[in-house]
């Protein structure tokens, strides 16, 4: 194996005592993951600099594990972005299946059929790379359709993927893959299966941790998984999402920010049994079974609209408050739930509905019982 170079060393002098003091190079001495390490912090752009210092710094820049490339650094016609992408492709074959933890892609398509192979192209070889963690922020112009390529649906190192398509079309193959895959990311992303969410779930034996953020398309998003331990929703002021049903056996952490136009046939239903937080924010459908829910810890509940014959389910609560230790509700909540059964006078604040009001004197009281932190704050 041929002998790494070292960078000549540089001598200066010596302010105080007016001697040549030399100054060796450190880096090149250093091994090579703290090398690495250390170029994580700087831009592509830097890298690509480094990497015609000498040979020693081209073979380090090649083989760094971690890869973050962003065509936003260049102007969309500017004559460097050309460039940067002719190295990219070079630097692609010189890794020559070289191990990749990481490869991160920010990325504006002016005309996807134009540049569609020279991106696929890429991620074809940070697959072959056996690339573990991959995020893609696309810009996608004309037209606003991803289809997801087999080689990353088949992917066997990959085990955490993040995709944000700002509004694009997401088509999955019908084959099934992601067979590894134990985290994965959507956002702004839209579907045109409504069972799409299902097919995932259905390749993806191993996976632990799902957030779902602006999916739009989707009528119902039934999630059903015996692997699952984290689930994140957010859906933002689309009508789109009609019925939303959590069935995970194993599930230990729960957060959903729902938003929606105010109107009836909206539900929610959940059954895990080993849920230990709860997050719940947006507004609360009018039909809501949240299940048994006899290991929660921790709940945090700021929903900022309710129907008239909904229930707020920290009364449902009292069943269960030996157990939970944090109970976090936001003062909008305790209000939207007043104003829309009458229990207080919108105008004035009187109370109208005496049983109501005990039974959130009765709630509060319970807590103070069982000792729980109950926190009501407010967020403008």
């Amino acid at each position: 194996m041929e002998k790494r170079p070292k960078l000549e060393a540089c001598s200066s002098l010596s302010p105080s005592k007016g001697s040549l003091v030399e100054n060796s190079d450190r880096i090149s001495n250093l091994p090579a993951h703290i090398a690495h390490h250390i170029l994580s912090f700087l831009m592509m752009e830097d890298i690509v600099q480094l990497s015609i210092v000498s040979k020693w710094w081209q073979e380090l820049c090649i083989s760094i594990p971690s890869l973050t490339i962003d065509s936003l650094q260049h102007g969309i016609f500017d004559f460097s972005l050309f460039h940067f992408q002719n190295f990219l492709d070079r630097w692609m074959i010189q890794r020559n299946g070289m191990k990749m933890v990481q490869f991160c892609v920010r990325w504006v398509f002016l005309k996807w059929h134009s540049e569609e192979y020279r991106f696929l192209t890429w991620l074809h070889d940070v697959v072959r790379c056996n690339v573990e963690v991959l995020y893609l922020d696309l810009v996608m112009v004309c037209p606003r359709k991803f289809k997801m390529p087999l080689c990353v649906l088949h992917c066997e190192s990959l085990r955490f993927l993040t995709m944000d398509l700002n509004g694009a079309v997401l088509q999955m193959p019908s084959s099934t893959g992601f067979t590894k895959l134990q985290l994965l990311s959507l956002t702004s992303v839209r579907v045109l299966e409504e069972i799409f969410v299902e097919q995932i779930l259905s390749s993806c034996n191993s996976l632990k941790k799902l957030c779902l953020a602006d999916v739009r398309g989707l009528n119902n998003i039934n999630i059903q998984s015996s692997s699952l331990k984290y689930l994140e929703i957010w859906s933002y002021e689309h009508d789109d999402l009609f019925h939303l049903n959590v069935f995970g056996e194993l599930l230990e952490e729960l957060i959903i920010h729902w938003k929606f136009t105010p109107s009836g046939g909206r539900s929610l239903k959940m059954s895990t049994p080993h849920l230990k937080r709860f997050k719940w924010g947006g507004f609360a459908p009018d039909n809501c079974f949240l299940g048994n829910l006899k290991c929660l810890h921790y709940c945090a509940l700021s929903l900022e609209h309710v129907s008239s014959s909904w229930r707020p389910p920290y009364l449902e609560f009292f069943h269960i408050l030996e157990r939970i230790k944090e109970l976090v509700i936001h003062v909008l909540c305790l209000k939207a739930h007043r104003e829309s059964t009458g229990t207080v006078s919108p105008s004035d604040g009187h109370i109208v509905d005496p049983v109501a009001a005990a039974e959130e004197i009765a709630f509060c009281r319970a807590c103070a019982r069982f000792g729980l932190g109950l926190y009501l704050y407010h967020r403008e």
